[in-house]
Order: C-alpha cells, then structure tokens, then sequence
C-alpha cells in the first residue's frame, strides 16, 4: 500500500508539472499568436515642441504627448477580449514556469503590465491570455490526472 500510494503522489506529480509546462507554452503562443484587430497607435516625435505625440487611428485619436523622442514604430493592439498583441516579444518572453510544490507550479510573469493586460484597467478593457488557457487546459489536466492514477493503481 505505501508503494502504491508513493506511485500515485508520483504520477499526480508529473500531471502537474506536464500540465503547468503545456500551460506555459500556451500562454506564449496566444500571445505570439494574438489577433491584431484594435486601435493603430502612431508615435510622431515633433522637433519644434520636442514632444512624441500618440495618435490612435488618425491625427484627430489624440492619446497622450510625451517629452522627448520616443518616436517608434506603429503599434496595431489587441481589441478587448483578445489576447495581446506582440510587437517586441517582452511579454511572451517573460512567461515563467515554477515548481512551487511536488502537486503545485506558478506559470506567470513579473512584468507589471501583464497584469494590467490580463485583467483590465480603468481605461482598458481586459486582454487575458491566462484566463482562457487555463479553461482550455482543465479538461486536458482532468484526463492527464484520470491516466495518470489509472496507470498508477496497475
């Protein structure tokens, strides 16, 4: 009995650990992968006033002026609901996998606006990529966990 239930600790384990790496992974990929359907930010440094101005759509999308020249290439966001849209690859890059536990893991980020983008703003509507995952991985979780005992109690 004690071996049979260090083999299921075992293969609960290695449930776990697969699923919270496949969930990584697809975290990553809608990222990489999110539909660019929102606003066009333009960044336009202007000599004169040494202000970038940030229009979004057009010239009359006034956004924000900022000092200095922080002129960039356009942006094209993600529209609410989606999954962020990737320009440089800094989000994606920064998503990490940690065993906290032997039937526990942490996939995240510590970049501070992941958060913002997972959950929403005051002035911006959620672009979760987490969320969705995750209700994707559960049942996928639940099977690897249903074989992973089965096979286990052999």
């Amino acid at each position: 009995m004690r071996n049979a239930s260090k083999d299921m600790v075992a293969a609960v384990e290695g449930a776990v650990t697969g699923t919270g790496l496949e969930l990584r992974g697809d975290v990553v990929k809608r990222i990489q992968r999110g539909k660019k359907t929102g606003a066009i930010y333009y960044f336009i440094y202007d000599p004169e006033t040494g202000y970038t101005i940030t229009y979004a759509g057009d010239t009359e999308g006034f956004v924000r002026a900022e000092k200095g020249d922080s002129s960039r290439p356009s942006h094209q966001s993600s529209a609410a609901g989606e999954s962020p849209a990737s320009d440089t690859g800094r989000l994606a890059n920064s998503i990490t996998f940690e065993q906290v536990g032997p039937l526990s893991v942490t996939v995240g980020s510590d970049l501070v606006y992941a958060a913002y983008l997972e959950y929403g703003t005051i002035s911006m509507s959620p672009r979760p990529a987490w969320r969705p995952a995750v209700e994707d991985m559960a049942p996928k979780f639940r099977n690897r966990l249903l074989r992973a005992l089965g096979m286990a109690l052999d």
